[in-house]
């Protein structure tokens, strides 16, 4: 567990040995997981709600959920405080961006990432997949709740947020320029601090890969019709 500790036992201690992209990359067995949640989809999507559900019963849940909380988005803040770095001043309010959120951008982002997060790579899948597919499976296995302990592990590692990789606090502006797609851990692990303050390359300067992964935007004529 990383919260409350004083350095993240998988990050470790040398700044040589960590990722230069990513606050934290995923681990290898969460591809894995992944496929098994789009076997559960397809199941479902073919009338076998059951075989789906044993399926999503088979997933990592509770692991994926736990590295999420306590190692990905504790990252960044364990990044920033061995590094030593000096926080940026924000600057005063009225010379922000008058728009903060990126929702208006997120699909056109979304898109042009190829649905993989830019920070560690990992694929991710649509929010609207991910809200019509709760809706359609009507389980409480697989939800997106109140809070963390609350919501899937699936949801936590695989749904995408545009975040900004210069701050908005700090004059970072709320356009496609300055967003870029991203997995949960890295966004929360990334938070507000700016990628010189922990220690990662620019995203940006790394073309996208897009092929046919479309974060199962697909699918989502097919939850139509169920």
């Amino acid at each position: 567990m990383c919260r409350g500790k004083k350095h993240c036992d998988v990050l470790g201690l040398d700044p040589k040995k960590w990722n230069q992209y990513s606050p934290l990359p995923q681990l290898e067995w969460f591809e894995e997981e992944l496929t098994k949640f789009i076997e559960a989809v397809d199941l479902f999507m073919n009338g076998q709600k059951d075989s789906s559900i044993d399926k999503l019963l088979s997933i990592r849940n509770n692991e994926l959920k736990e590295w999420s909380i306590e190692h990905g988005q504790m990252s960044g803040m364990h990044r920033m405080n061995h590094l030593q770095k000096d926080q940026p001043i924000a600057i005063d309010s009225s010379l922000r961006d008058p728009l903060r959120s990126p929702k208006k951008f997120e699909k056109i982002v979304f898109e042009r990432d190829g649905y993989r997060c830019r920070y560690c790579g990992v694929k991710l899948i649509s929010n609207q997949f991910f809200s019509k597919f709760i809706k359609s499976l009507d389980s409480n296995l697989f939800k997106k709740g109140p809070t963390n302990l609350d919501t899937h592990g699936i949801i936590h590692i695989f749904n995408p947020v545009a975040d900004h990789v210069m701050p908005w606090n700090l004059g970072g502006k709320t356009k496609p320029e300055n967003l870029v797609s991203s997995c949960g851990p890295c966004n929360y692990g990334k938070a507000g601090y700016t990628i010189d303050q922990i220690g990662i390359h620019d995203p940006l300067s790394r073309e996208p890969i897009v092929d046919s992964w479309d974060g199962l935007s697909s699918y989502l004529l097919k939850l139509k019709d169920l």
